[in-house]
Parts: structure tokens; sequence; C-alpha cells
């Protein structure tokens, strides 16, 4: 009898480690390749539609790529956006801004979630703000104006990921070199970068 109980409890051991190995096995099959998501909107059973994937909120997994996304919810404004995910952790956070009475009756009573995702998408911008200039340290030096000239960058639209920059400058062709000696005291390493010159002739324009 004490033997048949102990092959019971060894054989369910078993089982269970299995389960939980072939449990483990999916997941990670689940998730190779792909890169984590955090979606959280307002309201939180909005439907969520990345590409031709559904999802919900809290946390999945989605191959690198650029994706078509659209939020949805009876009696609430559609939103729809196309955004390159690309990296882990990005987040997917919206608030749908009521239109039928309905609607405009729960977001009333629910103030308190439109707060909150406010805080969260405030949050969220700063990190990406701390990110975007620590890959790209010269916008903490730049924009610099004088009365002679400015420097500015602005999005390389050419890149999907949002990252890379184009330094624009801005003067006339007497103190275009004078510009570029000024960026060069910033970083010393022009060839790092592409560049626009506003109000610029070019002399082999027919």
């Amino acid at each position: 009898m004490l033997n048949k109980k102990i092959i019971l409890i060894i054989s369910i051991m078993l089982i269970s480690i299995l389960g939980i190995v072939s449990y483990n096995v999916l997941q990670n099959n689940y998730k190779a390749n792909k890169v984590e998501i955090i979606i959280n909107t307002v309201p939180k059973d909005a439907k969520i539609t990345i590409g031709e994937q559904k999802f919900s909120n809290g946390t999945d997994y989605i191959k690198p790529g650029e994706y078509d996304i659209k939020i949805e919810k009876d009696g609430f404004k559609t939103i729809e956006l196309n955004q390159y995910i690309y990296k882990n952790g990005y987040e997917l956070n919206y608030s749908l801004v009521a239109e039928s009475e309905q609607a405009k009756q729960w977001a009333e009573k629910n103030k308190n979630l439109y707060s909150k995702m406010s805080t969260i998408i405030s949050q969220e911008a700063s990190k990406n703000g701390e990110y975007f200039n620590k890959i790209n340290p010269i916008t903490t030096k730049i924009p610099y104006t004088n009365y002679l000239f400015s420097i500015g960058y602005k999005l390389d639209k050419t890149d999907k990921k949002g990252e890379k920059i184009i330094i624009t400058i801005d003067s006339s062709e007497h103190y275009r070199q004078s510009a570029i000696l000024k960026f060069e005291s910033f970083d010393p390493n022009l060839a790092d970068y592409n560049y626009e010159f506003i109000n610029f002739n070019n002399p082999f324009k027919i």
C-alpha cells in the first residue's frame, strides 16, 4: 500500500513538472524573436488591433516591425495610428474620447482613470525624452541661436525608429562657416551628422 502511495505521489510530481516545463517551452516559443509591449487604455476593455492581431490591456509580445494600430470601443472616438515597434518595453498608452451620451456619462464617473492616464503619458514622454537625449547627446546643446545664425535639429523622416536627427543651420552665406565652427565646438565629430542648410542657394542650380 505504501509503495502505491509513493508511486502515486511521484507520478503526480512528474506530471506537474512536465506541465511546468511544457508551459515554459510554449511561452519561450511565443516570445521568440519578439519584443515586449505594454498596453494601457482607458477604457480598459477597448478593442486593440495591432496589424492583424488582437490584444488587450497588459503585457504581451509582438515581432518587431511597422504596424497600423487601432483602438476602439462603441461610443468612443476610434484612435488609428502607425508605429514602428522595435524595442522591448514599447508602451501603448491612450485614452479614448467619449462621443455618445452613455460614453460621456461613463467618462464623467471615471475622471480618475483619465487623470491617472495623463500622469502615465507624462511619465512616458519624460522617459522617451531622456532616452532620445541619451542617443542624441548633441540635443542637450542645441538649439543655439545668436544674432548671426541659428543651429537646431529635426527628426530624420527616413528613420522609422524616430531616433536619428538632421542638424539644421540657418544663416546667410557669409556666416555659414561660423555656424559650422560653432557646431564643431559642441561636437568635433562633424561627419557623424546629416545637415540641412536653410536659405542655401545652390550655385550649380540652373
